[in-house]
């Protein structure tokens, strides 16, 4: 188990940047790779696993069925931590993706809020907009998961790879490019939407060039990468 990253930000400080600290264990996990992954290649998107990321903070991570006894009505359990035990769960009954994204979020708890011992959590299936959680904390833990799962190097090059640009202005010509005749729906989307963004995290061709979306490359929801793509401004209107 390591001590220094997670010991180091719970001792020193109540509140840090959620994307400060996604990108702090990142480069941990980076340095560390020959420990994490013996005899493996290691790619820059192996250290934004958030399964590799708990085991290394000295966390068991089980999957499995999570009962909801004691919970309010209809609430479904989509992951939980004990700190004391140093346990992280997330319900097998989920997507994967879904874990994933319920996982770096509670990875994110374990690094920026020492004081949460035991939390139950329903599943969180991404990043949200406009209904963001009114828990500061959970807002945080959801922007840490973002950031841990698309981190904004990574997303550039990727970006730079498919689009063969810097990034995209919404233009009637860029429209054209990823919706062919039904370009104007995208034109005519209110501007405070997130339309352009969800339309390029899905796109698989431009400028006649095919390949993998985004929001798959980074195994995120659509909309998770497409809040990543307007936050890092890779999108423009």
């Amino acid at each position: 188990m390591n001590r220094g990253y997670s010991a180091e930000i719970m001792l020193t400080t109540t509140r840090i940047d959620p994307e400060q600290a996604a990108r702090r264990l990142q480069l941990e996990l980076w340095d560390r790779q020959c420990a994490l992954w013996p005899g493996g290649s290691v790619t820059p998107l192996d250290v934004c696993d958030p399964w590799v990321a708990a085991r290394y903070l000295g966390y068991e991570v089980q999957e499995g069925w999570l009962s909801s006894t004691g919970t309010a009505p209809g609430f479904q359990l989509g992951g939980f931590i004990s700190r004391p035990a140093m346990v992280i769960a997330v319900s097998a009954e989920q997507k994967p993706r879904t874990q994933l994204f319920t996982l770096a979020h509670e990875v994110g708890h374990v690094l920026m809020h020492p004081g949460l011992h035991h939390h139950r959590e329903t599943p969180i299936h991404g990043l949200t907009e406009p209904r963001e959680p009114t828990d500061p904390k959970e807002r945080e833990a959801n922007r840490f998961a973002g950031c841990f799962l698309v981190p904004e190097k990574q997303l550039r090059l990727a970006f730079l790879a498919c689009f063969g640009e810097k990034n995209l202005n919404l233009t009637d010509n860029v429209a054209w490019e990823l919706l062919g005749g039904s370009y104007t729906s995208l034109m005519n989307a209110p501007s405070h939407s997130l339309a352009f963004e969800r339309v390029v995290a899905q796109a698989k061709h431009f400028g006649g060039h095919h390949f993998r979306a985004l929001h798959e490359l980074f195994d995120v929801s659509p909309t998770t990468m497409a809040i990543r793509l307007r936050e890092t401004g890779l999108v423009l209107r």
